[in-house]
């Protein structure tokens, strides 16, 4: 035999030995690509469900928390809200156990609380071996075991402190000749009623007397109570509610204690009466800004500043504007409480623009309009703008 037909024939031996191993080769790899097939098709599975079960209790968090303001059963809200948005093999996936009550800030996290200050709420959900409600999988239960446990969690919350804390100071003016009260109330946005109806947990929290002063006694009982020390601060934290101020203003009578028992009587030359005004702002809040509705007396100016010594007048960086006869430049703020700021409110308590006689305080419409009668500072909310009432995820 010649060498070329035998190189041939080798040649050929070896190329069929070749196809054999890709053969073989195929055979052993087929399990590894079923197996990489398999754990695909399992995963993506896993993701679709993870995800159905985490919109699930998205939703339910947003629903219940929504229900604290409403007084509303929470638990019940984010059971429902699941049950009606899950097909049957999701049951059991969120139980009563799993829907807590808390408050929530962004310092400290989610903190379980039943107390009047909760803000938030979270929600689980669990599929898994224990609540036989597991994942079974498809085709990687082949080569691994044969459920999947998974778990979801939601916390949804309003932001924490957005109304007014109790005010960093207040002073009503001892000199002025009127007595003047001061009082903060709960005003609802929402409502349908009067204004008046609209208007709750009205507080008396300062009045112009000396403090050893007793007005009870000095009014012969019109005034029905003295200022407490530590008023308790209206808490208006339902949806809707804003923190508002009512300025009670009787005429002449801190000066001429006199006119509570004899309103007719004269007081140099002049016999004045004892008038009674009073003036809600029945406050509503726009874009995050406040706007007061004081049926059109201008008696208030408000400023927000960077500090509580901004907000100080006469302190050497405040930036309140001082001055008699301000009603053409009488301020009122048009940035949001946010914070870290401050909120200056300077009452003016004999409105400028009435009719009447003016020449001297006893007069009807007499007014120096420097507004700070009644001069309030509030440190704005701890976490978020005032009145950011808006319910949100925040995990």
């Amino acid at each position: 035999m010649s060498i070329e037909p035998r190189r041939r024939s080798v040649l050929a031996r070896l190329r069929d030995g070749r196809r054999g191993a890709t053969a073989m080769i195929f055979a052993l790899s087929m399990p590894v690509i079923a197996g990489g097939l398999a754990l695909g098709i399992d995963f993506s599975l896993y993701n679709m469900v993870h995800n159905r079960m985490q919109i699930a209790v998205d939703g339910a968090a947003l629903a219940s928390a929504m229900e604290i303001e409403r007084g509303g059963d929470v638990t019940a809200k984010a059971l429902d809200y699941v049950g009606a948005e899950l097909p049957g093999q999701f049951s059991g996936m969120t139980t009563a156990a799993d829907v807590t009550l808390g408050v929530y800030d962004t310092a400290n996290g989610f903190r379980p609380d039943n107390s009047s200050d909760v803000n938030a709420v979270r929600v689980r959900g669990e599929r898994s071996p224990d609540r036989g409600n597991a994942m079974n999988q498809l085709f990687s239960a082949l080569f691994i075991d044969t459920a999947k446990t998974i778990s979801v969690e939601a916390i949804a919350a309003r932001p924490a402190n957005v109304f007014y804390q109790p005010p960093e100071s207040r002073t009503l003016d001892p000199e002025a000749g009127d007595y003047n009260e001061i009082y903060v109330y709960c005003f609802d946005t929402q409502g349908s009623g009067s204004p008046a109806s609209r208007r709750s947990q009205m507080t008396l929290v300062s009045n112009n007397m000396p403090s050893s002063a007793n007005i009870v006694q000095i009014s012969g009982g019109r005034i029905p109570a003295n200022p407490p020390t530590n008023p308790t601060w209206p808490r208006c934290s339902q949806e809707g509610q804003t923190l508002s101020i009512r300025l009670r203003n009787i005429r002449h009578v801190k000066s001429n204690p006199t006119l509570w028992n004899n309103p007719n009587a004269t007081i140099s030359g002049v016999r004045p009466g004892r008038p009674e005004h009073n003036y809600f702002t029945d406050t509503q809040i726009e874009s995050w800004v406040e706007r007061f509705d004081l049926q059109g007396f201008n008696i208030l100016e408000t400023v927000r500043c960077d500090s509580a010594a901004q907000c100080t007048p006469g302190s050497g960086s405040s930036t309140i504007p001082t001055g008699r006869n301000r009603q053409s430049t009488r301020r009122r703020e048009t940035q949001p409480c946010e914070p870290g700021k401050f909120m200056y409110f300077g009452f003016e308590d004999r409105p400028p623009g009435q009719a009447g006689a003016n020449s001297n305080w006893l007069q009807p419409a007499w007014t120096d309009t420097d507004y700070d009668d009644i001069r309030i500072v509030m440190r704005c909310p701890n976490s978020g703008r005032l009145g950011d009432a808006f319910v949100r995820l925040v995990k």
